[in-house]
């Protein structure tokens, strides 16, 4: 972590934003990273904020915690790829690279502030509060994001007549950045709302208030979900030790059974929340569509059910948490947060990975089909001349033959048996030139073409069997299937 910490200070160009990518299979799982085991006043913890950190867990092997832990504190995102791996890993670096590309802002600050108004909270996602001031720490902010955060006050009315008005301050919002690292000159921009007061002849509230503004009211549902889901992960954490526990310290949060438990949770936690809280209930009053949501979260418990780790819930909370695009792992047709908050940018480099795939999958196609012709041909020309030596072998005179003369009879023994041998050695020659021609012809092609080359059974038998020399498992290749 020093030293790469120690390039990215000394780097020539230092105009640009710097990043951290960190790529794990989770074959090396030494440390745990965690707050368990990263205490508040760790050192590691003001190392990680100094550059974004973003994490891709690639297979089913990788620790999701962690790498979520790492991006998180680091206000990185966290990417899981478990399946599809060549697609899915260009696909993901593409969304992120373009990210890298388009920084506009860095050390952003949001200060949110009344003068009138009470605030008495702040949802804010995976952003780090700045204590009771209101100041939300965003860092690094990329070309047509967008960040949304919910602001909760009270107002304490005085005795105020019927039909009386005002207007409020409302709330004030300042915006503070840099426009690249190490300036020292920030940029500053502000805006206000007013806030109408209106009393009315009653003292109860009217049936029909105004509902919350669709935006809203869609942020403060994914707010809710993310305290959900990070409370199921929590309990997940709790039977993942108990179960460690209960075979003498062995890890266990990759056990099917365990996750099983964790799906039913999330999948009873998932209807309580649908059925009690009263903004998932006003969003279809308010044309709100949350299906893709609720898409999710059953994926979710598919997959948990199926077995195959907790890291789509992980990178899916990444994603909210700091409402910015990664790879979730969930299927394509449910990867809400891969498409919600991703920029022009990065839906265009994402088509751009997606056109040189299909460029690239088309040139082996046409690769493939040249190796499989040319192989079609240089079989038949080598079953054309085992035919023609074994012709000749065939039509030559048997040397068990009686002969009228014996002093002839052995001169035309030897001459046969001269005749036979030649006949082999140039057969056995073919054999090896052919292994050459072959090896020469579609060498460059070998990696990515998979064909099965056969000279006959009997030909192919016949000339294993006549040539001891060149045996082995380097020298026939062409036998079988060659490639991958």
């Amino acid at each position: 972590m020093y030293q790469i910490l120690q390039l990215l200070d000394d780097r020539a160009d230092k105009k640009r934003a710097g990043f951290i990518v960190l790529i794990s299979d989770g074959l090396d799982g030494q440390f745990k990273w965690g707050d368990e085991s990263i205490t508040p006043t760790d050192p590691i913890r003001g190392l990680l904020r100094k550059y974004p950190v973003h994490t891709f867990g690639l297979g089913k092997a990788h620790d999701p915690r962690a790498l979520h832990y790492i991006a998180n504190i680091s206000y990185g995102i966290y990417s899981s790829i478990t399946d599809n791996l060549e697609n899915k890993i260009i696909e993901a670096f593409a969304v992120c690279l373009a990210g890298f590309k388009t920084v506009v802002a860095v050390d952003v600050c949001v200060d949110i502030r009344s003068s009138s108004l009470l605030i008495t909270k702040i949802d804010s996602g995976g952003y780090i509060l700045r204590g009771s001031t209101g100041g939300i720490l965003v860092g690094t902010l990329y070309a047509g994001e967008v960040k949304d955060f919910i602001v909760y006050f009270s107002y304490h009315t005085g005795s105020w007549s019927s039909g009386y008005h005002t207007t409020l301050n409302g709330i004030a919002a300042s915006v503070t950045y840099k426009e690249a690292p190490g300036r020292q000159s920030t940029a500053t921009d502000s805006c206000s709302v007013s806030l109408p007061i209106h009393v009315t002849d009653t003292v109860y509230p009217p049936e029909n208030p105004c509902p919350p503004y669709p935006m809203v009211l869609q942020q403060m549902v994914r707010f809710k979900v993310l305290d959900l889901l990070i409370s199921v992960l929590k309990e997940f954490l709790v039977l993942k030790g108990e179960a460690a526990s209960a075979v003498h310290g062995k890890e266990g949060g990759d056990d099917p059974v365990l996750q099983a438990i964790a799906a039913s949770l999330l999948q009873r936690k998932w209807k309580e929340f649908k059925q009690s809280d009263e903004s998932w209930k006003e969003a279809p009053r308010n044309f709100l569509d949350l299906g893709g949501i609720d898409k999710d979260i059953n994926t979710m418990v598919d997959i948990l059910e199926q077995g195959l780790g907790v890291g789509c819930i992980h990178s899916w909370l990444s994603s909210y948490q700091m409402q910015r695009a990664t790879i979730t792992g969930l299927p394509g047709s449910h990867m809400v947060a891969t498409g919600q908050f991703r920029t022009p940018a990065m839906n265009a480099m994402v088509q751009e990975a997606h056109r040189h795939l299909a460029k690239e999958a088309s040139a082996q196609d046409a690769g493939t089909s040249i190796v499989c012709k040319r192989a079609v041909e240089l079989l038949d020309g080598v079953n054309k001349r085992f035919d023609l030596w074994c012709k000749l072998d065939h039509d030559l005179p048997r040397t068990n033959q009686p002969s009228s003369h014996q002093e002839e009879g052995h001169e035309s023994r030897d001459i046969t048996d001269v005749l036979h041998g030649n006949i082999n050695r140039a057969r056995q020659h073919d054999i090896y030139m052919v292994r050459i021609y072959i090896s020469m012809d579609l060498n460059s092609l070998r990696s990515h073409s998979v064909f099965v080359l056969d000279a006959g059974c009997r030909s192919r038998d016949q000339a294993m069997a006549e040539l001891p020399h060149i045996r082995g498992e380097d020298t026939w290749p062409w036998a079988g299937q060659v490639g991958a």
